[in-house]
């Protein structure tokens, strides 16, 4: 791990592949942490995808604890069962095929199955791993599914590393807790089960514009609306929030300070998505 004026620099640990995954801004999130009040410090995301940063955080131990949430069970799953068997899942990264039968069984699993047991956790990370992009539904399998690409179906599942990721995160279990609820609701039960004084929320919602097509729970304009009246009524007092650049949320957080953030995203064309990164007027005071 070298550093940069101080700042350690790292790959993502996250055992995870997510369309705009926002690793990269732990250094950023490093700095936001560093302000709290000394002692404990809690960081909590409520659409946690595959948790880049958070997991970064934790392994620098900026952050004494993670509170990760999803409202996709298949997320949650397949944080729950990771976090709570993670000997279990990293044997089966080691011995599943990672070929076309596996990849349509697992899709067709993801497709039926709402239980959010092992099975459908192990099934949603073989399909975030081997399909393009990372996305679990509604995308192919990398190398197509003739397999005549460039890249082939494993050509992202290191089998050794990605067990390794998985075990390191199964012996921090005490230090993550996952929850499955609506990001809003998430937020709301924050404020009174956190010490929010110490803790730093990074919200990273659905695209107002994509979100629907990359995300099972995408938001619409009234969620947006109800999101930014949370974070804008004081009960959180320190949030980072990141968006596409667009004009309801220009709108919607007009009060606070918002900066461009460029992200290239690997989906099907690779380009530079419009991103902006909005922080509450009275944390850059």
């Amino acid at each position: 791990m070298a550093s940069e004026q101080g700042i350690p620099t790292m790959r993502s640990i996250s055992p995870f592949r997510y369309p705009g995954g926002k690793a990269f801004l732990y250094k950023y999130l490093l700095g936001r942490l560093a302000s709290l009040p000394d002692g404990q410090r809690f960081y909590a995301e409520p659409f946690c995808g595959g948790a880049g940063a958070a997991v970064i955080l934790l392994k620098l131990d900026a952050a004494s604890e993670i509170h990760l949430n999803d409202a996709d069970p298949k997320v949650f799953a397949a944080w729950q069962a990771i976090l709570n068997e993670p000997d279990r899942f990293a044997a089966e990264i080691m011995k599943t095929p990672v070929d076309m039968p596996t990849w349509y069984a697992c899709r067709d699993l993801v497709q039926t199955s709402t239980e959010p047991n092992f099975e459908l956790g192990f099934a949603t990370f073989f399909l975030n791993r081997t399909s393009r992009s990372g996305i679990v539904v509604g995308a192919g399998p990398i190398g197509g599914y003739d397999q005549r690409g460039n890249w082939k179906i494993d050509a992202r599942f290191n089998r050794e590393a990605l067990s390794d990721r998985v075990r390191w995160l199964g012996s921090m279990r005490e230090r993550i807790h996952i929850t499955h609820e609506d990001a809003l609701t998430f937020l709301s039960r924050s404020a009174s089960r956190l010490e929010i004084d110490r803790t730093l929320f990074f919200v990273d919602p659905p695209y107002v514009t994509a979100g629907g097509r990359l995300y099972l729970n995408a938001m619409n304009d009234g969620k947006h609306i109800a999101l930014s009246d949370m974070l804008q009524d004081g009960k959180l007092p320190h949030w980072v929030l990141t968006y596409d650049d667009h004009p309801l949320i220009r709108e919607l957080y007009d009060r606070q300070i918002i900066t461009d953030l460029a992200v290239t995203y690997s989906l099907q064309n690779k380009r530079k998505e419009r991103e902006v990164l909005i922080n509450d007027q009275a944390a850059l005071a």
